[in-house]
């Protein structure tokens, strides 16, 4: 069963060797490892709202990490950043796992009224995913990935 962990000073390190493949590397971050991505978006407050960092379990092991940005203030939605399972535990599952559990996170917040996420639009396999847990493309950003919202 998937578990997100909030990453503290504790813990932290377990998240620096999740890692990506090659080709998918440039989806999920320009740099790599992932989580000091998150951490730095964390702690500078990017976008001007709070990020949580979760660290993502299977059991004891660590199989992945993501973020999420509260901009329930702003416009009542939470936002999936950087969903990234290590690539040593693809293909498992996981990552679907991984969506339901934020799914159900959004859900069981009263403020949060959707999830929101961008995906690069060559992203077939993560666009499917997405797709599969109900989300439905809103349009592009500035940056032309796809804009994708799930109403809760």
């Amino acid at each position: 069963m998937i578990q997100l962990e909030t990453v503290t000073d504790a813990n932290w390190r377990e998240g620096l060797n999740v890692r990506a493949t090659a080709p998918q590397a440039r989806y999920v971050a320009g740099y790599e490892p992932v989580l000091l991505v998150i951490l730095a978006k964390s702690a500078v407050r990017a976008g001007g709202v709070d990020w949580w960092p979760f660290l993502i379990r299977e059991g004891v092991q660590v199989v992945g990490v993501v973020t999420v940005a509260d901009r329930r203030s702003h416009d009542g939605s939470l936002g999936i950043f950087h969903l990234l399972i290590d690539r040593h535990h693809q293909r498992q599952g996981l990552g679907r796992a991984t969506v339901r559990r934020l799914v159900e996170l959004g859900r069981h917040d009263q403020r949060c009224r959707a999830l929101r996420l961008t995906v690069d639009p060559d992203n077939a396999s993560a666009i499917a995913l997405y797709e599969s847990a109900g989300f439905t493309v809103m349009g592009t950003n500035n940056d032309g990935e796809l804009q994708m919202t799930l109403p809760l």
